[in-house]
């Protein structure tokens, strides 16, 4: 397995944003929510293509990016993943239709740090972005039982039998975590903020970081929900 570069969760800033949505209601509803939280609507971009966001981005910072996955001329995936390669620092939250395991899995191994849905009402769409302000992930909840019910029937039975040595298995075998860090990641699938996991375990925010950190590298991931799927797939979670 390639590394990725590891990247630990960081607080993000809702304003000013980036809107790349081509439905006009759906842009005025995201405004609105936006707004709700605190954005003034004068840092509130908005545009309803990929090429529309790529001029934007190009002169533009943003602190975030709501991408919707069906645009005129593209895909939102396609986007995000233009994001990581020459904007990134700026992350990308999905807020769509759409809700295919393909599509999903595309967008968050694409680099998106959440994903939502436009069915939610928009006081949920509000908490769910606010909490990236904090650091957070937000996976609308069904997507987030989609995935997990997919790991579920994906991941190797607790009786499987460790594969021999040399085997290319074993080579795509993760470091092994410590005691600890299988803790923190552990919360970490449970959708536990930094600064919930170091109240839990009696311990600083930054030693959570430190640790999570780690995990990134044993499992070479660069995002929670990767972090979780590999470790799933090795047996490391039940």
């Amino acid at each position: 397995m390639s590394s990725l570069p590891v990247e630990d969760a960081e607080p993000v800033s809702l304003s000013p944003t980036l809107i790349v949505e081509d439905e006009p209601a759906m842009q005025e509803r995201l405004r609105h929510v936006l707004s709700s939280l605190g954005c003034d609507e004068s840092r509130i971009a908005v545009t309803d293509s990929v090429a529309g966001a790529r001029q934007l981005l190009d002169g533009h910072d943003y602190g975030v990016v709501l991408v919707d996955i069906g645009l005129p001329d593209g895909s939102g995936v396609e986007l995000i993943g233009w994001l990581q390669a020459n904007r990134p620092a700026i992350p990308a939250v999905v807020i769509s239709a759409w809700r295919t395991e393909e599509i999903i899995f595309a967008a968050l191994r694409a680099g998106a740090i959440g994903y939502l849905l436009k069915e939610r009402d928009d006081i949920e769409l509000g908490i769910a972005l606010r909490s990236i302000e904090q650091g957070g992930a937000p996976i609308d909840p069904s997507i987030a039982r989609h995935i997990l019910g997919w790991l579920a029937t994906h991941q190797p039975p607790a009786d499987a039998p460790a594969p021999p040595a040399g085997d290319a298995a074993a080579a795509d075998a993760p470091a092994a975590l410590t005691r600890r860090e299988r803790k923190i990641l552990e919360l970490v699938s449970q959708g536990l903020s930094n600064r919930d996991m170091a109240e839990s375990l009696s311990i600083s925010r930054l030693t959570v970081e430190c640790h999570t950190k780690n995990i990134y590298r044993k499992l070479a991931v660069s995002s929670r929900t990767e972090a979780v799927f590999e470790a799933r797939r090795h047996g490391l979670l039940r």
